[in-house]
């Protein structure tokens, strides 16, 4: 009993003492809180060649942030965020968006490059970025329609109670917004973009466009003439801007030769419009992809 109470005092003395050793060779900075750094980032804009790459209106919600290429967080802007890091740095802002107009489905909008510049940093200070964002290099706008041309760039389905109406008094921007009005006794309206043959299968694929509606639109694609459709866009008092991802819907169908994006909204059976006289705005639509 006595060989073995001592064995056991051996083991506890040893164990202490190697706590007391690592306690002791920790110095006083491992102890002191970090100070951070912060940034401050109100918004993010976009900046575009109207000729070539249409209007500058954008929805960005979300700053994704890399500091020398590391991920230090995705912030809902305006957003204001600590760093712990001094120094000086290389900091990149993506834009980030609402992915189909979906609160729960953040995304990096890859389409956009990022905003980069080279900050210093001071512990306990916070720097502001006044990001600005513009669309890669290798982004192709295979279709831009901002109503402002003296014709327009559409298709109407055989069966279309009307078509669009360019007006100037409801705008988002610009001189024009195309108009879709169903006067009484009119349930139906679709229309559709050219027929495109150059969409890549797979790839990163957006339709982006500006609305404003009193009633619920869907938005799809005719793929070698088979209609999908993708979203329905729920009514809004204001203008909002809106990025559709058409990547899946476009590869859910195997060797297609030709894509159409349509825009519609129907009155049959149990689905009722909300009101006597459905209104509804776009503008600046775009249908881009690398």
């Amino acid at each position: 009993m006595y060989i073995k109470d001592n064995l056991y005092n051996l083991k506890l003395y040893s164990f202490l003492l190697l706590i007391g050793v690592i306690f002791f060779s920790c110095s006083k900075k491992d102890y002191e809180a970090t100070i951070p750094s912060y940034i401050s980032i109100p918004s993010i804009t976009l900046t575009t060649d109207y000729a070539t790459e249409g209007s500058a209106s954008a929805n960005i919600t979300d700053a994704w942030v890399f500091v020398n290429d590391d991920l230090v967080g995705v912030y809902e802007l305006p957003a204001s965020f600590p760093v712990l890091k001094s120094g000086n740095f290389e900091i990149k802002v993506f834009a980030g968006i609402k992915d189909n107009g979906i609160s729960a489905s953040r995304a990096r909008y890859l389409l956009y490059d990022p905003h980069v510049e080279q900050l210093n940093l001071t512990a306990g200070d916070t720097t502001e970025i006044t990001a600005n964002v513009q669309y890669n290099k290798d982004v192709k706008f295979t279709w831009l329609e901002d109503f402002e041309g003296a014709s327009t760039s559409f298709l109407y389905t055989t069966n279309s109670d009307t078509i669009f109406n360019k007006q100037s008094s409801t705008l988002k921007e610009g001189l024009f917004s195309g108009q879709i009005f169903l006067e009484d006794e009119m349930d139906f309206f679709e229309a559709t973009s050219l027929p495109f043959n150059s969409i890549p299968i797979g790839g990163t694929l957006y339709l982006e466009m500006d609305f404003k509606t009193n009633e619920n639109l869907i938005v799809g694609v005719y793929l070698d003439g088979e209609q999908f459709a993708h979203i329905t866009l729920n009514t809004n008092t204001e203008w909002r801007k809106t990025y559709l991802n058409l990547k899946e819907i476009v590869k859910s169908k195997t060797n297609i030769s030709e894509v159409k994006v349509f825009i519609g909204l129907k009155e049959e059976g149990t689905t009722v419009f909300r009101t006597s006289q459905p209104e509804i705005y776009i503008d600046n639509l775009k249908l881009v992809h690398f």
